[in-house]
């Protein structure tokens, strides 16, 4: 009699194939994340379904990441409250769009603001934490990044001196192992030295008035669209200025950053370009412009038809559900 498989046992064995196989995940990530753009407009309430795959596999990314993260830093790995709050923080982004989509199908654009504003409420007093408790800055969007998985695994595979040393639980003390050291003529006899990857945490009042200009930019877009309507210029230009002066006061202290901080501030500059997607400067400007281009390349380049056409047909559908400032 064949023996019953038990849940523990398949979860284990998914584990470790994971692991044994980041490449092929990866790609299986891959192709059910840009099948969700293809069910668009192809079955009944298809922005729900298409945001739905988009939302799991997203969340099984998180999960495969962190699966790997365990099998090779295992020893390393402290998920404290800082790291709870960024794993919170990130699966909030990957779900948000699924969670206002749903709740404006099932209680109209009343229910829609409510959820919009509960969750942008929670992810404010999050990156709050993360900003004067922990001092991180610029937080990452999202928090908690993709893994790098090819790179990952072969920096690990090939560190010869992660077995060279090890830590004293009591005291914290690096000791270097016997068969890990070095031969005699090129000991330096000096302590262990651990390389660290980890972003520098800068203190500078400008840098952390910057950043929470940038956490309370969409609390206070909502705010405005609350006061001056939703296709306004008020609110529009509400959010442009508060991003205006969060990347001034970060301009003046960008040599003090790190490479990992500054590419997360660069990241965020080239998102002005969503302002043109952005209601009026899209009803009014963008639209008209956007479908030329698109239309010009449709009809000059061959093939590209297949492309341009569908992203024409359902622009402003897109433009009404990604395109506003809680969402970014």
């Amino acid at each position: 009699m064949a023996k019953e498989i038990t849940p523990l046992q398949l979860f284990t064995s998914y584990k470790k194939w994971v692991v044994n196989n980041p490449g092929i995940v990866t790609d299986l990530e891959t192709i059910t994340t840009w099948s969700s753009y293809f069910i668009a407009g192809k079955i009944n309430k298809s922005p729900i379904v298409s945001e739905l795959v988009y939302t799991l596999s997203k969340l099984l990314s998180l999960f495969n990441d962190r699966v790997i993260r365990d099998a090779y830093d295992g020893d390393f790995q402290h998920y404290g409250f800082r790291d709870q709050v960024k794993l919170w923080l990130t699966i909030v982004h990957y779900c948000e769009v699924f969670i206002e989509l749903t709740v404006k199908n099932k209680w109209g654009n009343r229910g829609k603001w409510v959820a919009t504003t509960l969750i942008q409420t929670f992810k404010c007093c999050s990156a709050l934490i993360l900003l004067y408790r922990f001092k991180e800055l610029p937080i990452q969007h999202p928090p908690i990044p993709a893994l790098q998985r090819k790179k990952f695994t072969e920096e690990r595979e090939s560190d010869d001196s992660a077995n060279s040393y090890f830590t004293l639980k009591r005291s914290g003390r690096v000791l270097r192992r016997v068969d890990g050291a070095p031969p005699i003529a090129l000991r330096d006899w000096q302590r262990v030295k651990i390389k660290d990857n980890k972003t520098t945490n800068i203190e500078i009042k400008d840098l952390v008035h910057a950043e929470l200009l940038y956490i309370l930019r969409p609390m206070v877009h909502l705010a405005a669209m609350r006061a001056f309507g939703t296709t306004t210029w008020k609110q529009w230009l509400v959010a442009l200025g508060l991003d205006l002066a969060s990347f001034k006061l970060y301009n003046r202290h960008m040599k003090e950053l790190t490479y990992e901080q500054r590419i997360e501030i660069s990241r965020r500059k080239l998102g002005f370009i969503l302002y043109l997607l952005r209601s009026p400067m899209y009803n009014g400007y963008s639209k008209n412009v956007i479908e030329n281009v698109l239309t010009s390349m449709s009809n000059k380049i061959p093939a590209m038809s297949f492309v341009c056409d569908p992203i024409i047909r359902y622009l402003s559908h897109w433009q009404d559900i990604y395109f506003y400032m809680w969402a970014s």
